[in-house]
């Protein structure tokens, strides 16, 4: 990189709160590069994959048909529909309903069980989390009462324990012979009923999907909405969304994009198959547009990449993903608690994989830190003698490949698409310089305190006996970075205190305390302090109780204007940090990185497997 590029990075690297950071690819054994098995793995290729729309709806409007189109119900009876009509419960024999206590709608799944679990304790009676899925939302809802009497005194011994904001709701029980009234076609039996188009696009809730529509009888006597289409055309509707090609207009990123949508997607099969789909459509899960977000550019990336995925061992990979990390993403226990134990491991990784590559290496499991050599002329010297010996002695190799990062003390080298990893030489060999434009080849360039660069640079390396003692940069770029700007946001402490008893009611919030940090320095566990005891929140529930961008840094009690008490929370990125990151892979593309590449940083020593057809 040229001097006014470096000076850009640095700048970069400095708005991220870190000066001299180095990649660091996570790989416990020795890894396989993408695609270099003879005969990768293949799973079976689900038909369609079933997407909720929305839940729990009284009656559908089906804004039907632009052309031929029929009804389907369970037995595979076609009834043919025209214009449109609307689509109401008929549960039959079963009872009329049962009163419920609705206590709250949180976010975050965990939180959202154990208050569930803590309101059947109370009352003795059975509780659960459902997740709305037009809202992504779940509902957490407490006892069966056979009449609103019974429904208000439960709800008053609710109140004596702090919880305020509590409404009564009416559900049905489990139905004994369910099934459906449809306009013009009377009653259908069964839980499920779907439309299919002569076109293979259905219009519903303002919106045309690929594939068909369905509408699923929940025990609730609920109606759930959902779109059943192949999973190819499932991620045309999630792809552009996720990573918009607008925006970031590299195509192996968006190809890693729907490599890791792909995954995700394939991983999660039947997560909700009690509420009659696989995969919800809001951030909760993965965006899913339908067909109106459609781009050729995504377009193009699915039908490249067409049925890949990404295996460890065989098996599916958790392939989480994030829009921006912030200087490195975390390790998913941390923040997800329910995938302990499957998911990606966490790369420290500058966005868009910048690093900054010096002579003399100290490392440590944690982080890979490289300090300037200082005074260049007498080891200048000394190289010079070294590498004619070496190469007098055959001893010297000069190896050419492009940048991949750094494993603890070794450099990975990408080659012909391969990774070689070889070893740095000790502090008072090693040597970096940069050759500036227009510098013939061979030439050694410009010896440099430091070297910044990234995945997909071009480099070409000096080995003595296997050992780098020699690192020239050889692609100077200039031009600016996108900026992570680091973001801060202050919570008066009363609108914090508020936002707590609705999830804790009687918690009564004083204070709060950080627990523990994850890997790349973001709060994963924080004590709520409070009146009555302390309650402990982990992962992704840290970040939805204090509705911040991302998952925090910094926690500070600093008073507002006027003196008002409250806290100020900082950090940098957006999302929630595991995965691959979505602008860093956009960055990565721009360096010349393939998507096999882009994915094998961000998700370890994985295989790419295809499904079978």
């Amino acid at each position: 990189m040229g001097v006014s590029g470096s000076q850009t990075v640095k700048r970069y690297l400095t708005n991220l709160g870190l000066v001299t950071v180095a990649c660091l690819l996570l790989a416990t054994a020795p890894a396989v590069h993408p695609g270099a098995t003879a005969s990768p793995p293949s799973i079976v290729l689900p038909e369609e994959i079933r997407l909720g729309l929305a839940t729990d709806l009284e009656r559908v409007e089906v804004s039907c048909c632009d052309g031929p189109s029929w009804l389907v119900d369970e037995t595979g009876r076609r009834v043919e529909v025209a214009g449109p009509f609307q689509v109401v419960a008929a549960p039959g024999t079963a009872s009329p309903g049962v009163h419920r206590l609705q206590v709250a709608a949180l976010r975050d799944r965990v939180q959202a069980e154990e208050l569930a679990g803590r309101l059947a304790g109370l009352l003795d009676q059975r509780a659960d989390s459902v997740l709305d899925a037009g809202t992504g939302l779940y509902r957490v809802r407490v006892g069966r009462f056979s009449d609103r009497e019974a429904a208000e005194k439960a709800r008053g011994r609710l109140h004596v324990e702090g919880f305020d904001d509590v409404w009564i709701t009416i559900e049905g029980q489990v139905l004994e012979e369910p099934g459906f009234e449809v306009d013009g076609v009377g009653r259908v039996a069964g839980r499920r009923l779907r439309l299919e188009s002569a076109g293979g696009v259905v219009r519903i809730l303002g919106r045309r999907y690929r594939g068909a529509l369905e509408v699923f009888l929940s025990n609730r006597a609920g109606l759930n909405v959902v779109n059943a289409a192949p999973l190819e055309d499932y991620l045309r509707g999630v792809v552009p969304v996720e990573l918009g090609p607008d925006l970031y207009p590299e195509l192996e990123a968006i190809k890693a994009q729907a490599v890791a949508a792909r995954t995700y997607a394939a991983k999660r099969l039947g997560e909700f198959e009690e509420e009659g789909y696989d995969l919800c459509a809001t951030p909760l899960c993965q965006v899913y547009g339908g067909l109106e977000v459609e781009h050729p550019v995504s377009d193009r990336a699915i039908a490249a990449t067409g049925g890949e995925i990404l295996l460890r061992d065989g098996a599916l990979k958790e392939a989480l993903f994030t829009a921006s990390c912030g200087g490195s993403t975390e390790l998913v226990d941390h923040v997800f608690p329910l995938l302990a134990g499957g998911g990606p491991l966490a790369t420290a990784c500058v966005e868009g994989g910048v690093l900054t590559l010096a002579g003399g290496v100290e490392g440590s499991p944690a982080r890979h830190l490289l300090r300037s050599i200082g005074a260049r002329g007498v080891r200048e010297r000394r190289l010079d003698e070294r590498l004619d010996r070496a190469r007098s002695g055959g001893d010297l190799e000069v190896a050419h490949g492009s940048l991949g990062g750094l494993d603890g003390g070794w450099l990975d080298l990408r080659q012909q698409g391969r990774r070689r990893l070889v070893p740095l030489a000790s502090e008072s060999a090693l040597l970096v310089t940069e050759v500036p434009p227009g510098t013939p080849p061979g030439e050694l360039g410009v010896p440099a305190p430091s070297l910044t660069a990234a995945p997909g640079d071009r480099l070409r390396v000096y080995l003595v006996r296997g050992q780098v003692v020699l690192v020239v940069h050889e692609t100077p770029r200039t031009g600016d970075q996108p900026k992570a700007e680091p973001w801060s946001l202050w919570r008066s402490h009363a609108s914090l205190r508020a936002a707590v008893e609705k999830r804790f009611p009687g918690l009564g919030l004083r204070s709060m305390r950080v627990l523990e940090r994850g890997v790349s320095g973001r709060v994963t566990r924080i004590d709520l302090i409070g009146k009555r005891g302390t309650v402990e929140l982990r992962g992704l529930a840290i970040r939805w109780l204090l509705d911040t961008p991302e998952h925090i840094l910094r926690v500070t009690a600093e008073a507002g204007a006027g003196g008002v008490p409250g806290w100020r929370f900082a950090g940098r990125g957006r999302g929630h940090g595991v995965g691959m990151c979505q602008v860093g892979a956009y960055l990565m593309a721009q360096r010349g990185l393939t998507y096999r590449e882009i994915l094998w940083h961000y998700y370890g020593a994985v295989e790419i497997g295809r499904f079978a057809s």
